[in-house]
């Protein structure tokens, strides 16, 4: 079973799906929970698409455990992603993929605590839900990338792999696969 988060306009659901994975796909804009639904039926496939943003309690208590999580596009919109780490275990049995943006050590000017942790981050502006490609709230907190890698050890994930650091236009990005155990 794999959990998407993000999905979009379900571009991933389809192909997820097509590989015999049962897919539960969300995502926090239900314009693009509508759109995933109408595609993944026109290819035919089959997935749970519903509306859920990963910031609120009550949505996460619906989001079904599962095997592995497709985590891409997500982990830098949010406002609190240190405690969206700490959920993480709570949904995902085995591993998962995770392509997000990240803060270069020197960016991360700004500080917060959640979970009892407290952390470095940079702050990124964000649209909040009247912007498409932007975040559901008016920033955002970017982690480096040496801090995501000992968050997700510390809630769980035994082997972390950064696959690959890219540069891109709004700053750096990274592919990292974490399992849970060896």
């Amino acid at each position: 079973s794999v959990l998407e988060f993000g999905c979009f306009e379900g571009v991933h659901t389809i192909a997820l799906a097509a590989q015999g994975a049962q897919v539960t796909a969300v995502d926090a804009r239900l314009e693009n929970v509508i759109k995933a639904m109408v595609r993944t039926a026109l290819y035919g496939q089959r997935a749970a698409i519903f509306s859920c943003d990963l910031e609120v309690t009550d949505d996460w208590a619906r989001l079904p455990q599962c095997d592995l999580l497709h985590h891409v596009g997500v982990l830098y919109h949010l406002k609190d992603p240190v405690a969206h780490l700490f959920r993480l275990r709570q949904v995902v049995r085995v591993g998962m993929m995770l392509d997000t943006h990240f803060a270069l050590p020197q960016d991360a000017q700004h500080r917060y605590e959640t979970n009892g942790v407290e952390v470095a981050y940079k702050r990124y502006a964000e649209g909040g839900k009247s912007e498409i490609f932007s975040g559901m709230y008016d920033h955002a907190k970017w982690l480096t990338l040496s801090t995501l890698t000992e968050l997700l050890h510390r809630v769980g994930f035994a082997t972390i792999e950064v696959v690959e650091e890219r540069a891109e236009r709004n700053g750096p990005r990274g592919l990292l696969f974490a399992a849970v155990e060896d």
